[in-house]
């Protein structure tokens, strides 16, 4: 249930899950593209908002908090708009290799977990986005693969001939950083979304 003062004015209040990982390079973009945010950490705090990023940073950490915390089944059953980045994709996957995993479900997508190695194989590569003609810049940190999509998912962004970005509804799941290139374009592709 989003907060009545929110369904009044209609005015995006964005949620950044902030246990851990790269959260407040999300917090930055959204100061810039002049949008009120709210720090997530707790169950109460996905009542209060109309849009959520999960940022980069570790899976395991947020499935453990959040399953300890009680709030694992509301990220389950969140009907927002979301936007995952690199982590979040992976937990908005229903499926999860290396190691097999559930994920929250979100999207019909399989992803594996540090597909291209360790955190010394990150690199920067420029790719192709469907916003867009002129090539993207993409940041790969210690980054997973989107290795299957399902019913209902379309591909959005691409590095080579891979998928490395997905929408379904309005659910967005990207394996890179773009919050760390200084292009706001997924974030704006995030606030549109109903």
């Amino acid at each position: 249930m989003v907060d009545k003062n929110i369904e009044k004015t209609g005015a995006p209040l964005v949620g950044v899950l902030s246990i851990q990982g790269d959260y407040d390079a999300h917090i930055k973009t959204l100061r810039k593209l002049g949008v009120s945010y709210k720090n997530v950490r707790d169950g109460e705090d996905l009542d209060k908002i109309t849009h959520l990023i999960i940022p980069g940073g570790e899976s395991t950490t947020i499935r453990i908090v959040s399953q300890a915390e009680g709030y694992w089944d509301k990220l389950v059953d969140f009907d927002r708009p979301v936007m995952g980045t690199c982590m979040g994709s992976i937990l908005m996957a229903r499926e999860i290799e290396n190691p097999s995993r559930e994920g929250w479900g979100m999207m019909d997508i399989t992803i594996r977990r540090n597909a291209y190695g360790r955190q010394i194989n990150s690199f920067t590569e420029y790719g192709k986005i469907d916003m867009s003609d002129k090539p993207f810049e993409m940041v790969f940190i210690r980054a997973p693969k989107i290795v299957r999509i399902g019913y209902g998912v379309q591909p959005i962004a691409w590095l080579n001939d891979e998928i490395v970005g997905a929408r379904s509804g309005n659910k967005i799941a990207l394996t890179f950083h773009p919050e760390l290139t200084g292009n706001p374009v997924f974030h704006e592709l995030l606030l549109n979304s109903r």
